[in-house]
């Protein structure tokens, strides 16, 4: 499968001492990475990029232990939102429609998508993380760098412009 690529190559250069245990830790936080990643990046091909990049950050910087699975997600999730945004930082290219989906469904994906990339990457940022990957706040404002009630207010700013691009967009039920 294409979307496997990135973790892949990490896999198969890590040293053999840490290969076993970096490989548990991207099986355990693999697919939500990319749908965070896909979420900052919206194209396909370059969340990829943005994947092989991250994990091998990730593993070149790997703490010795995470005290739980919640600290090590938000460490790995850190470590991506930094990719992603050097990724935006470097270059930026529309998102084009899948021809297989119907005709509704792509008006509906490329008006949520518009609005999506409507708000700074930084709001994207906390609502992926709290509403779609369902951090707990805590952790997503470790993700991010910010203090727990800084990413609540953010949240909040957030999903009202967010709903005020949509309803700009013609979504009201999303």
């Amino acid at each position: 499968m294409h979307g496997e690529i990135a973790y892949d190559l990490v896999v198969r250069v890590a040293a053999p001492d840490d290969r076993a245990r970096f490989e548990k830790l991207l099986d355990r936080h693999h697919r939500r990475l990319r749908r965070f990643a896909a979420g900052i990046i919206a194209d396909r091909d370059r969340v990829d990029d943005v994947l092989q990049d991250a994990y091998l950050k990730a593993y070149r910087k790997l703490p010795p232990h995470f005290a739980n699975e919640a600290h090590e997600a938000a460490w790995l999730c850190r470590v991506l939102y930094r990719c992603c945004l050097d990724e935006l930082r470097r270059t930026r290219r529309p998102v084009a429609p899948d021809p297989g989906r119907p005709v509704e469904d792509i008006d509906r994906r490329l008006s949520l998508d518009r609005a999506l990339r409507g708000l700074r990457p930084s709001d994207r940022a906390v609502i992926y993380l709290v509403g779609v990957l369902g951090l707990e706040h805590e952790h997503a404002a470790t993700v991010l760098g910010i203090p727990r009630g800084t990413l609540s207010w953010r949240l909040s700013v957030a999903r009202r412009r967010f709903r005020e691009l949509l309803d700009q967009e013609g979504i009201d039920d999303a």
